[in-house]
């Protein structure tokens, strides 16, 4: 089981407020609206969820306390403007974000709050427990004893919500360190576990990847070699990335040299109509020596055989300067309708200032789909007092100063930073601690101001958790500008980038054969498919004269692909090659068009002498 110490790497952040900062970075600080101290220890790793729970229009934190100071951890629901709704005592710390789902069945429109707990290696006990949105418990759900120590083991993993089979009800999956990847139902009963043979820190990603209508588990998972898993296979030291089905079984596994503690992100990010898998690593076998190059890894899925193959992208794994415990995001920084991979990198220690570089700790990433470098990255960002650190943070994106272009924000040291989609540097909103989790970005009041929201704690009473809120200008928030604007993503931590509707329409032109004289009519046909999600209408817009298309109009499904038939008049054509024109097919959901829309496939026809060639067909009868 790997499991590390973090409370060292934290000490080594607690700097003194100083008095003076480079006046470079002066212009950059900005200083938290409000900062409210909740009654549970420090707040390290658990990334605030921001969610409507009252269906008043603002937004609610939710977030977890370690146990770090302050005796008893809590789960906080705190308001808008800081003030705190309820906090519930945890037996458990919580080194999660919490999830926030309608899981009730059938829905009934209101969210409950689910958090794993027990993600601390001196603790070692944990569960996943729901709660209602006042802070009810509903259920609870023990992990295994797997280390004998007469508790059930600890859970970093966040939990990840989703309705696996389509029958509308809600499924919880979640990674433990007791060696499993569960499933539970909405009631928290265990639908399965599928055993891994060592302990899981990474947070499931749900996506449909082989366009079934079901969602496949991604998962990131610890190994230790020199043993024999149940199916036969004899693993080395390091990794897996998992694909399950929604019964649990295994449906792909890669093995990697590192062990997996970042979260994968899931996302068609080249337009091909597929989903594609970015997981960055750990570090722990790199600090024992085994391997001198860590990498970001970006991978296809093969689904064609009776085992699934997670294949390398082209242009993928990419190397990077530090190894790390990152997730990445995904979203489209320079506007060109494909999406970038962002990610930060480092596991411990820090600079001096002005000594980086060449004396670095932690850099950000951003790749193109193909692996090429974002223009700007990576970079190296620098905090309130000018030093670099690791980032142990994984990157939200939003547009958060109303400019519409995004921003990239993580936590470094005691400060968020901000950097633009070029990789400048643009705001360092500073804190009173050490800061590991990702901010949460949202308009908290409604009142048109994108807030971002941290937790943490304070220098001056560091045995309390403390959540801090920044709020940016007049009309700086975009809802439409917020690809990836908390933990993995949602509140239900899917970690997957929905795919928006595009048409696609195959063949792209027609070429029709008819044999001269031999009648008035041919017949060809065209496959229409959304290979987004969700669903758009479409229509013939436009045809030639002598051609009609049937049907006519419709709705198309992303599991679902709409045949077409063309029928062409051929009446009055002597020999030879016709343009016909363009058969136009237009797409629409809500008020806009679809991507891939219209589609304009030409018609071509072909009058003449038309021969045709019949080859045999050998079959041999099964014995």
């Amino acid at each position: 089981m790997r499991y590390f110490t973090w409370a060292a790497i934290a000490l080594c952040l607690i700097i003194p407020f100083a008095d003076f900062m480079p006046a470079e970075i002066a212009p950059q600080h900005m200083s938290p609206r409000w900062s409210s101290q909740l009654p549970g220890g420090r707040i390290e790793d658990s990334s605030p969820t921001l969610y409507d729970l009252d269906g008043d229009g603002k937004l609610e934190i939710i977030i977890g306390t370690t146990s770090r100071g302050y005796s008893t951890p809590v789960l906080a629901v705190l308001e808008d403007d800081g003030t705190i709704k309820w906090t519930v005592n945890l037996s458990d710390p919580v080194f999660s974000s919490p999830a926030v789902a309608d899981i009730s069945y059938p829905p009934d429109g209101i969210p409950e709050i689910i958090v794993s707990t027990g993600g601390d290696v001196h603790w070692c006990r944990g569960s996943v427990i729901a709660f209602n949105r006042n802070g009810q418990q509903l259920w609870k759900y023990d992990t295994n004893d797997a280390q004998g120590t007469g508790m059930p083991c600890g859970n970093w993993s966040s939990p990840t919500v989703g309705d696996g089979d389509g029958d509308g009800d809600m499924e919880i999956v979640f990674g433990s360190w007791d060696r499993n990847i569960y499933m539970l139902n909405h009631r928290g009963a265990r639908i399965w576990h599928y055993h891994v043979a060592d302990s899981v820190w990474s947070t499931a990603a749900l996506a449909d990847l082989d366009r079934d209508g079901d969602l496949e588990i991604i998962i990131g998972t610890d190994i230790t070699g020199g043993g024999v898993l149940p199916d036969g296979y004899r693993p080395t030291d390091g990794g897996f990335v998992l694909i399950l089905d929604k019964d649990g079984s295994k449906l792909a596994r890669r093995q990697m040299n590192e062990a997996i503690y970042s979260s994968p992100a899931v996302g068609d990010v080249d337009g091909d109509g597929r989903y594609e898998i970015f997981v960055g690593t750990g570090m722990y076998w790199y600090l024992q020596g085994r391997y001198s190059q860590p990498y970001v890894y970006g991978f296809r899925v093969n689904t064609s055989g009776s085992e699934w193959v997670l294949e390398d992208l082209p242009g993928w794994p990419r190397p990077v300067a530090y190894p790390g415990m990152s997730s990445p995001a995904l979203a489209d920084l320079d506007g060109d309708k494909d999406l970038e991979v962002i990610i930060g990198t480092g596991y411990d220690g820090m600079s001096k200032p002005n000594k980086c570089p060449p004396t670095c700790y932690g850099a950000l990433y951003a790749w193109h789909h193909n692996g090429n470098p974002v223009s700007g990255f990576p970079m190296w960002p620098k905090d309130y007092l000018g030093m670099n650190g690791f980032i142990r943070s994984s990157p939200t994106v939003a547009n958060v100063d109303g400019d519409g272009q995004l921003e990239i924000l993580f936590s470094m040291n005691w400060d968020v930073i901000v950097v633009g989609s070029n990789g400048v540097q643009e705001q360092i909103l500073h804190t009173a601690w050490s800061l590991f989790a990702s901010p949460a970005i949202g308009d908290l009041d409604n009142d048109g101001r994108t807030d971002v929201v941290i937790g943490g704690s304070a220098h001056s009473n560091s045995d309390y958790g403390y959540v801090y809120a920044f709020r940016f200008g007049t009309n700086s928030y975009r809802a439409d500008l917020r690809p990836w604007p908390m933990f993995h993503r949602d509140p239900q931590h899917t970690g997957r980038y929905p795919s928006p509707p595009r048409l696609q329409v195959l063949p792209s032109s027609l070429y029709v054969l008819h044999q001269y004289g031999s009648g008035s009519q041919e017949r060809a046909f065209l496959n229409l498919r959304n290979i987004g999600e969700g669903s758009f209408a479409w229509a013939v817009s436009s045809q030639p004269g002598n051609v009609a298309v049937h049907p006519a109009s419709g709705t198309a499904f992303y599991t679902s692909s709409v045949p077409l038939s063309v029928t062409i008049t051929t009446t009055g054509y002597t020999t030879g090659t016709y343009n016909l024109g363009a058969v136009v097919i237009t797409a629409t959901a809500g008020s806009g068009t679809v991507m891939g829309a219209p589609a304009s496939i030409p018609v071509t026809l072909y009058v003449g002498r038309v021969e045709r060639v019949y080859l045999p067909l050998v079959m041999r009868r099964a014995p």
